[in-house]
C-alpha cells in the first residue's frame, strides 16, 4: 500500500483529514509540524522566532526526506513544505499527493474560528484573508504537482473511493 501525504495552506484539513484516512486504511498518521518540534524541543512559532524561517525550512526538509522510506503512513504536511528545496519531487516519490485547495476566505475563517496565533508566516498582517491569498498565489505552483486535487470541502468517502485503484 502506498502512502498518502497531504498538501496545502495552513487550515486547509490536512490534520483532520489526515486522521481520519489514517483511521479508515489502518495507516500510521504522521504530522511533520509534530516531528518537527520534537526534532527542535520547541514549537514552531519559537523555532521560527528564535532560528529564523531559513533554518526551519533545512529542519523540515531533512525530517521529511527522513520519513520518506516509511510505508502505510499518512503524511499531514507543513503548509510551506512542498515549496522549498526539492519537497516537493520527494513528497510525489513518497506515494500518492493530495493537494486540499481551499479558498482563502474560508482558510481565513478557520484561522480566526481557531483562536490561536501560532502561524508565524502570518504575524503582523492586516488583512488575512488578503494574506492568504497571496500565499496561494505564490505555492500554486508547488501544489498543482500533487497527483491529486481536492477542492473546497473533502467527502471521505469519495476521496477513498477516488485513492482505492491508486492504493
Amino acid at each position: 500500500m502506498k502512502n498518502i501525504i497531504l498538501v496545502g495552506m495552513m487550515s486547509s484539513g490536512k490534520t483532520t483529514l489526515g486522521k481520519k484516512l489514517a483511521r479508515i486504511l489502518n495507516y500510521r498518521f504522521v504530522d511533520l509540524d509534530k516531528l518537527i518540534e520534537q526534532d527542535q524541543n520547541m514549537d514552531i512559532p519559537t523555532v521560527f522566532a528564535t532560528k529564523g524561517e531559513p533554518y526551519f525550512r533545512e529542519v523540515e526538509s531533512r525530517i521529511l526526506k527522513e520519513v520518506s522510506g516509511r510505508r502505510n503512513m499518512v503524511l499531514a504536511s507543513g503548509g510551506g513544505t512542498p515549496c522549498f528545496f526539492d519537497n516537493m519531487r520527494v513528497i510525489n516519490q513518497m506515494g500518492i499527493s493530495i493537494f486540499l485547495d481551499v479558498p482563502a476566505k474560508d482558510l481565513a475563517r478557520r484561522i480566526e474560528n481557531h483562536g490561536k496565533d501560532d502561524r508565524p508566516i502570518l504575524s503582523g498582517t492586516t488583512s488575512l484573508t488578503d494574506t492568504l491569498e497571496q500565499k496561494i498565489n505564490e505555492r500554486l505552483p508547488f501544489y498543482s504537482q500533487a497527483l491529486i486535487t481536492l477542492k473546497g470541502d473533502i467527502d471521505t468517502s469519495h476521496l477513498l473511493q477516488e485513492l482505492k485503484p491508486l492504493l
